[in-house]
């Protein structure tokens, strides 16, 4: 029998909840939860034969919740501006899947390393090289916004760039999905918000165009996504 442990603090409270549900989609996982005054343990356990397979979707979720979740509260914690609009959401979206190969890789390493999953224990010390260049990107991005140096979607895609934006995504009522690598995107509830899940969500595929398929979406988030890629709205 295989097992492991992850804990976080009770403050985590989406987090908690995304990794409940995944942990319920995967096959051949046993998990019990049990609370203290101030953290959250999952249990987590498999048979032998099934190891491989189910530790590798086990850090593939904490993988996410560290660099997206995570990450998004790094960031909103330090832009120093709360107001959570769609532009502001464009550059948080930007900032959070920046570097994102490098940090996936960097992210495996340590939970190969690391003997239970504290999460919020693995930001604060295990990958603090990576909180601290988060912190240097928040700071320029400040810097730019206080200095008036071009608006917020030309900073996002200042921070973004352009090498890689080749996907083609279809946005339709009820569904997103990459043309391009022929597959549907997560859409993961990380702002309580659906319009703002979905900039997210776009903007982690660096897309050169979005076709929309009958999406009803308001003005906000009809500018935002022609700041992002070339929209093309299909006809019929």
């Amino acid at each position: 029998m295989w097992s492991n442990v992850i804990s976080i603090d009770k403050g985590f409270g989406r987090e908690i909840e995304f990794m409940l549900g995944r942990l319920d989609r995967i096959k051949h996982l046993s998990y019990a939860v049990e609370e203290s005054k101030d953290r959250v343990f999952i249990y987590i356990a498999s048979v032998c034969e099934r190891r491989e397979e189910v530790e590798e979707k086990v850090k593939s979720l904490l993988q996410t919740v560290l660099l997206v979740f995570m990450k998004t509260r790094f960031f909103l914690e330090h832009l120093q501006n709360p107001d959570l609009n769609h532009a502001n959401c464009a550059l948080i979206s930007s900032l959070v899947h920046f570097d994102s190969d490098y940090e996936r890789g960097a992210v495996t390493r340590v939970l190969s390393e690391t003997s239970d999953y504290a999460v919020d224990g693995i930001v604060n010390f295990r990958l603090r090289p990576l909180t601290e260049n988060w912190a240097e990107l928040a700071a320029l991005a400040v810097r730019l916004l206080s200095s008036g140096g071009g608006d917020i979607y030309d900073i996002a895609s200042f921070i973004t760039g352009t090498d890689g934006a080749k996907n083609r995504v279809a946005l339709s009522r009820d569904s997103l999905f990459n043309l391009t690598v022929r597959r549907p995107v997560e859409v993961i509830d990380l702002f309580g918000k659906p319009e703002l899940n979905l900039i997210n969500a776009i903007i982690r595929e660096r897309p050169c165009e979005i076709l929309l398929r009958g999406a009803s979406l308001s003005a906000p988030m009809n500018s935002t996504l022609r700041h992002i890629a070339r929209v093309v709205v299909e006809q019929g």
